[in-house]
């Protein structure tokens, strides 16, 4: 079903995002004692690849059409495609790779969606920043899963606040919707 407004379809999609992340973040932070299992990180951060898979693909399918760039829809596919890998990862180091793969690649197609357009810029800034640095500090931890996972978590609440904030950012939402600027 379709939002009544682009604004509040957009503001819908950033919510859905904003709670895949907070409910991965918080699902990392209160199950501490059982980081040190494989099985259990991998089943955590698939499953929260599989759910922003779905987030994106509804961000994409409440925009405008005029305004849908493919930045979405390969940003499911990736986030798919490293939740299947993740299932078949033995290692630390793997796990560690894979997830470093996915946040590479979901950094840098949130830097061209926000360049292209479709995104809050700022949005897209962000989350491609904490995309980029979840990588290399994945690339740098590759042996210690409980670090990795616990950088992918800090990732996870990062994102998931800002995107909550910004989704309810009535001024940035004005100045690219002219029907909900002030005064009209």
């Amino acid at each position: 079903m379709r939002s009544a407004t682009p604004a509040a379809g957009s503001r819908a999609a950033a919510l859905v995002r904003a709670a895949v992340l907070a409910a991965a973040g918080l699902g990392i932070t209160f199950t501490a004692t059982l980081h040190e299992q494989l099985v259990f990180d991998r089943s955590v951060v698939a499953v929260t690849f599989a759910a922003l898979a779905a987030s994106h693909l509804y961000s994409w399918a409440v925009q405008r059409r005029a305004e849908r760039t493919p930045a979405r829809v390969l940003l499911a596919a990736v986030a798919l495609a490293a939740a299947i890998a993740m299932l078949v990862v033995a290692t630390p180091a793997a796990f560690a790779l894979v997830l470093a793969a996915w946040a590479l690649v979901s950094g840098l197609l949130e830097f061209i969606g926000g360049a292209v357009g479709g995104a809050t810029k700022q949005d897209a800034t962000l989350m491609g920043a904490t995309g980029v640095l979840l990588a290399v500090l994945a690339l740098l931890f590759r042996d210690d899963q409980v670090a990795t996972l616990g950088f992918f978590g800090a990732y996870a609440i990062i994102g998931a606040v800002f995107l909550g904030i910004s989704a309810f950012d009535g001024t940035r939402r004005s100045a690219t919707d002219p029907a909900a600027a002030p005064g009209r």
